[in-house]
């Protein structure tokens, strides 16, 4: 997150030297320990997102950097471990909340500060070692409890990285909808190893019948690419299409044992150059139904698209790609629940 923790060194009993330590009184799995300084406001413009960071470096070794009474220029709410790095550190996905209050607003990330909440994560933006399933649990479980707490969505217009000025569909919308610049931020972390579309899957747990691009239940021509750039796509990659006056969708399949009503959800990864009238055609008893997606926002997550009647048998979803032109179209994953 700040400079100064880059080069940081894991400390040996580190935790023991950073103040009293016991149950957080905001959140019942992280345990409290208080900063030595104020460093907060007690005021702001109400908590609107959750910022995700790293520490570029190690976790016993930040909170005692964050504790420590030199430290007056920066802190966070919460910070959550990533590997046992010696025997006397603590286990992975253990959550510190660092001295700041949830109705406070910590100082994270400048001029987001007084709008949002904030989770350090244990590790570097150029390695993913660090970026553990027990630390995105962890954190994950904290990005759901703070965005339930005070009413936002759990989409990712609203839980973001502290590098989220590169996302420029994010940039539009957070200048407009937030309150913030949004660029005013230079960090780069979490980086391109955090993976969105993972974590993202997390906060908003869903069960049903899921059908990813790479199953035998999906079918698309040899005209749709395969990528896998995007850090917030499903499962290991997706394809894409250019759009075109033409018809060759992508399709998911599914077969049903009885006649129901199904909610479907689709994921797939946002970006700039996605088409804002991306057409799914959703099978249902009264025929195909189409729903209308901006694929430049709200990717990386399960996006409902609605619940309709579905005949016993056979049933899919296709993407279509024929729309507005200079675009690309992305078919990742689709649910039925």
């Amino acid at each position: 997150m700040k400079p100064v923790i880059k080069t940081s060194v894991f400390v040996i009993g580190a935790l023991a030297t950073s103040g009293i330590a016991h149950a957080s009184a905001d959140y019942g799995p992280a345990i409290w320990r208080p900063l030595c300084q104020a460093n907060w406001y007690t005021s702001g413009f109400g908590h609107k997102f959750h910022v995700c960071h790293d520490m570029e470096g190690y976790y016993a070794s930040t909170v005692s950097w964050f504790s420590s009474c030199g430290m007056t220029s920066a802190s966070v709410h919460y910070a959550v471990n990533g590997l046992q790095d010696a025997g006397s550190d603590a286990a992975p996905g253990e959550i510190t909340q660092l001295g700041v209050t949830e109705a406070n607003y910590a100082w994270h990330a400048l001029c987001w500060n007084q709008h949002s909440t904030g989770t350090e994560h244990e590790g570097f933006a150029s390695n993913p070692a660090w970026y553990t399933e027990a630390q995105y649990l962890a954190s994950a479980g904290i990005s759901r409890h703070v965005a339930d707490k005070f009413g936002y969505p759990k989409d990712r217009n609203h839980i973001v990285g502290h590098d989220e000025k590169k996302n420029a569909a994010w940039v539009s919308y957070a200048n407009a909808n937030l309150g913030i610049n949004a660029t005013c931020n230079s960090h780069t972390d979490p980086g391109a190893n955090w993976n969105w579309g993972h974590y993202m899957s997390l906060i908003n747990p869903v069960s049903g019948s899921i059908v990813d691009n790479s199953s035998g239940s999906f079918s698309a021509s040899a005209g749709w690419a395969t990528g896998s750039s995007a850090t917030d796509k499903y499962g290991g990659d997706y394809r894409y299409h250019s759009t075109a006056a033409s018809s060759d969708p992508a399709v998911w399949n599914i077969n049903f044992g009885s006649a129901g009503t199904h909610t479907v959800y689709v994921w797939y990864p946002q970006g700039g150059n996605r088409s804002t009238t991306a057409a799914y055609l959703i099978s249902t008893s009264a025929g195909s139904h189409t729903e209308v997606v901006n694929q430049q926002i709200t990717g990386g997550q399960w996006v409902n698209q609605g619940a309709y009647a579905m005949n016993a048998g056979a049933n899919t979803v296709k993407l279509s790609f024929w729309t507005t032109t200079g675009f690309i179209v992305v078919a990742d994953a689709v649910q039925w629940q």
